[in-house]
C-alpha cells in the first residue's frame, strides 16, 4: 500500500468510527449497522464484567442489544478520539481510539463512561467496518443503574 492509498483508508477507518459515534447518539440504526460486518466479534466484558461471547454475533443482534438500552436514555454522547491505526494489507486492519461516553436521563441522573476501543477493521464491498469490537473500560462516573432503566424504559416504548 503506498503512502497516498494508506492516507486514504486512514481517512476511511477514521470516520467509521466516527459513524459508530453518530449512528449511535441520532438513533440512526441504520446507519449504526452499516459501520459493523456480518457476523462480527464483539468483547465488552470489561464493562459487563461477564465473560466475552466465544462465537460471532449477527450484526443484527449486536444493533438491537446496543439499541434496547440507548434507546430509553434521553441522549447520550460518545466521543471517539486519539486513532492509532495500522493496517495489514490492502483490505485489513486494526485500531484503538479514546472513548468518552456520557449517558443522560436528565440534567442531575448520568452515567458516565470512559476507555479505549480495540477493533478490527476489514474493507467489505469497498467500505471500511468493524469485524471485531472490543471496549476496555478504564473509569466510570455517576449512576450506572441507570443503563437497567433505560432497558426497561426503552421496553415499555416498545410495547413490551
Amino acid at each position: 500500500m503506498d503512502a497516498l492509498e494508506e492516507l486514504v483508508n486512514w481517512r476511511a477507518v477514521c470516520d467509521l468510527s466516527l459513524r459508530y459515534a453518530t449512528g449511535v447518539d441520532t438513533r440512526d440504526w441504520s446507519l449504526y449497522r452499516s459501520c459493523f460486518t456480518d457476523p462480527l466479534r464483539i468483547d465488552f466484558s470489561s464493562f459487563t464484567n461477564r465473560p466475552a461471547p466465544t462465537e460471532p454475533i449477527t450484526a443484527d443482534d449486536w444493533v438491537g442489544m446496543v439499541r434496547s438500552t440507548i434507546s430509553g436514555f434521553e441522549t447520550t454522547q460518545h466521543l471517539i478520539a486519539n486513532h492509532a491505526i495500522t493496517f495489514d494489507g490492502a483490505d485489513e486492519g486494526r485500531y484503538t481510539a479514546y472513548l468518552q461516553a456520557q449517558h443522560w436521563m436528565a440534567s442531575d441522573r448520568w452515567y458516565l463512561i470512559g476507555g479505549w476501543y480495540e477493533n478490527e477493521v476489514r474493507r467489505v464491498d469497498g467500505d471500511w467496518r468493524i469485524a471485531s469490537c472490543a471496549l476496555h473500560l478504564t473509569w466510570d462516573a455517576g449512576d450506572r443503574s441507570l443503563l437497567g432503566e433505560a432497558f426497561r424504559r426503552q421496553r415499555e416504548r416498545a410495547g413490551g
